[in-house]
């Protein structure tokens, strides 16, 4: 498609990309985004629309309309069952082009990343990566109900504040566990459904199997109840390795600071901190963790914090509700003994 440019005239209502989640669920960080996008489209009186591109993309209506939007704009075919980038950015910027929105959200995820930075450099509007925050602000300068965007910065030492006042539409990537997820009753939904040819045969892809992910976690860390997390004071892959017994043994998930994943003890998909995960179980136990603010500002929202670390005044322990000073290696294979003696008796 050729570069197109909508910076003047009306533009209104909020779009969010629907992600469906490995073609076989809606992605919760989806419909965390259309839970904020209602909020953000009651407070400029517009309307919220999500957009989904997927196969059977039918079975997913029902779930995303019980969040509230007002339109839910869907294509469903064999050629959009994963994330194609000769696909879905072209799909997406006539659809840009001939409705001109006011704002565009997408989830922070692999698809999201990539379409997101396509689209606005089509456009040539702005975009605001990994955003934490989103709400709707006037500025003196440049005009009212402009969409204020924040995102930590400088190395998660701050929080900037991000406007986009002369080009539309508003673009931004949000992260997955900064929003709650809330049905709304009180919405009646507009189902419109989409003319979607795929293309030719001429593409890069030849096969539509279902992608092989290494060491995905069973449920994602957003939902997780349970982390068990481990950091550098663990001090090997061996040492780390044994999280995964203890997580299956509370019935959690394993997250990871930048150091193990770095060191390559873990994948990307665990780790927990501003370039990762941000999230918010019910118990959360850092093994080894020091706790620098780019890990610690996406676990503040946990119900329980324990830190085990031989440094009493770690960042980490000091905004734990428990704190263990002592090995973290050691006492790791101490837990998972006890564990399983008590599952046994």
């Amino acid at each position: 498609m050729k570069d197109a440019n909508i910076t003047g005239g009306e533009h209104r209502d909020i779009w969010v990309f629907a992600e469906i989640q490995d073609h076989e669920r809606v992605l919760e960080g989806a419909l965390e985004l259309i839970t904020r996008g209602r909020e953000l489209a009651d407070a400029l009186g517009e309307r919220l629309c999500a957009l989904i591109f997927a196969l059977n993309a039918e079975e997913y209506l029902p779930l995303i309309e019980r969040h509230g939007p007002d339109i839910i704009m869907y294509a469903s075919d064999p050629a959009l069952k994963h994330y194609d980038d000769r696909i879905i950015p072209d799909l997406f910027a006539g659809l840009i082009a001939e409705h001109r929105p006011s704002i565009v959200l997408f989830p922070s995820t692999e698809a999201g990343s990539d379409l997101a930075p396509r689209l606005a450099a089509r456009f040539g509007t702005g975009l605001t990566a990994h955003c934490t925050g989103l709400s709707i602000a006037d500025h003196p300068e440049y005009g009212k109900n402009l969409l204020l965007m924040e995102r930590p910065a400088y190395g998660g030492n701050a929080i900037a504040a991000v406007m986009c006042p002369h080009a539309r539409p508003q673009m931004a990537t949000v992260r997955q566990g900064v929003f709650e997820k809330r049905e709304r009753t009180d919405v009646k939904t507009e189902i419109v459904k989409l003319s979607f040819s795929a293309p030719g045969s001429d593409g890069r892809i030849e096969s539509l199997q279902a992608p092989l992910r290494r060491d995905r976690p069973a449920v994602p860390l957003e939902q997780a109840r349970v982390i068990v997390a481990g950091g550098r004071g663990l001090g090997s892959k061996k040492n780390f390795d044994r999280l995964y017994e203890l997580a299956s043994l509370l019935g959690g998930e394993t997250g990871a600071t930048r150091v193990p994943v770095f060191n390559r003890w873990c994948g990307e998909e665990r780790m927990i901190g501003q370039t990762g995960r941000t999230v918010r179980p019910r118990l959360y136990i850092g093994f080894g963790v020091s706790g620098q603010i780019q890990h610690t500002a996406s676990i503040v929202e946990s119900e329980i914090i324990v830190s085990i670390n031989t440094d009493p005044e770690s960042p980490l322990a000091e905004m734990s509700d428990y704190v263990v000073t002592d090995d973290a290696a050691a006492l790791l294979e101490a837990l998972i003994a006890r564990l399983k003696t008590e599952k046994q008796s």
